[in-house]
């Protein structure tokens, strides 16, 4: 299925919200969305929630024989897959421009940046080390897959713990949990994916969504560590027509700050659930359960969009109840924190108890219920195209 293309309207739209410094969700420029870390009952598997953007990474392990030219060292292999359940136009079976680009991207912030001790995955000098694989799988895409799935591979690479081994000089042991306790990965360094999309008006936003995304002409992503040193770089013009001057120099400091309070995030949420571990207490694994049974996993083409709507308390003082002639009557119910559901009801559902009804037929007419707990009657305002 191919890729449903934004409209001039949405991108007209975007833009100048962008130029006015306001963003659908009612983030800042440069604020991101909030992140949330959940670890499965494996070691090394865990899954990471920017906004409504979902990847779950899981990090195994095996034994191999080295390459010549590192006899000493251990190896690392990331692997991105983008499956239809994610978005309607990724396809399944085969690689895609996008998921090959996210796999260069996190081999340039993890493997170049040589943030993993290789050295300690050896067991046998030229002849036996281990071979760690990063297996990324996005399950819902709502723009910026490169942070979560970085997020996702800092998370598992820290959480994961590998079998201890013993060498007999001619075998090689490996030891279960019950012989000897699981070893954790050595890091020498904790690096992050910090994104950026550039707009035609020359503003500069922090964890893009989808369709953000789609709209910019620049886009910027910093592998950044939490000792606020530069891991990384992507910097690509999404089109000709536009010239970005000094978007790493404004950018940098608040990828910087940014990286440093995501990484104690990550810290924390690995060192509380080693602990229940230890201690046996599988709250951590029932959450991670939750959070996929109750989260709706939905994909980019969905009904519902979310928008910050502006808090309104003024006090309608009200004489009488109009009705409005339609056949079918609408009104705005909440469905969950920052968006909202427009659903059709019969008329002879609608009372005077109503918290909002809103006629999409009549000319910008909205009935609105006062705040006061005593009940009110209902009448009709007349918004004009300004309000």
């Amino acid at each position: 299925m191919k890729e449903i293309p934004v409209s001039n309207c949405e991108r007209n739209f975007i833009n100048k919200c962008i130029e006015e410094e306001t963003r659908l969700d009612g983030r800042k420029l440069l604020e991101p969305r909030s992140v949330k870390i959940y670890f499965s009952s494996n070691w090394g598997c865990c899954m990471v929630s920017l906004g409504h953007t979902k990847a779950i990474a899981q990090v195994s392990c095996d034994i191999q024989q080295p390459k010549t030219s590192r006899p000493n060292e251990g190896m690392i292999r990331i692997n991105v897959e983008l499956a239809p359940l994610a978005a309607q136009h990724f396809e399944g079976g085969r690689q895609s421009e996008a998921a090959i680009l996210i796999n260069r991207q996190l081999e340039k912030c993890f493997k170049d940046s040589k943030c993993v001790d290789l050295e300690s995955l050896c067991i046998v000098a030229d002849k036996k080390v281990w071979n760690l694989r990063i297996d990324i799988n996005i399950i819902n895409h709502d723009g910026n897959l490169v942070d979560c799935a970085s997020i996702a591979t800092l998370a598992a690479l820290m959480h994961f713990h590998r079998p201890d081994v013993t060498s007999t000089g001619e075998e090689i042991i490996v030891h279960s949990a019950s012989e000897k306790d699981f070893l954790p990965l050595t890091l020498f360094h904790y690096p992050i994916c910090i994104s950026f999309i550039t707009f035609k008006s020359g503003n500069t936003i922090m964890d893009p969504t989808y369709i953000e995304e789609k709209v910019g002409v620049a886009e910027l992503t910093l592998g950044v560590n939490s000792y606020r040193e530069l891991c990384s770089l992507h910097f690509d013009y999404l089109t000709k027509t536009m010239i970005v001057k000094d978007v790493i120099s404004a950018v940098s400091n608040d990828a910087a700050n940014y990286a440093t309070k995501l990484v104690q995030q990550i810290k924390e949420a690995v060192i509380k659930d080693v602990q229940s571990r230890y201690k046996k207490d599988d709250s951590n694994i029932s959450r991670f359960k939750e959070s996929i049974q109750v989260n709706k996993l939905t994909t980019t083409i969905g009904d519902h969009i979310s928008i910050k709507l502006r808090k309104w308390d003024a006090t309608v003082i009200i004489e009488d109840f109009m009705e409005v002639e339609n056949e079918e009557k609408s009104r705005i119910i909440k469905y969950e924190e920052g968006s909202a559901e427009l659903i059709s009801i019969p008329d002879n559902s609608i009372k005077k108890e109503e918290v909002s009804t809103f006629n999409s037929d009549s000319d910008d007419e909205i009935l609105v219920k006062s705040p006061s707990s005593e009940r009110k009657e209902i009448d009709l305002v007349d918004l004009i195209d300004s309000d």
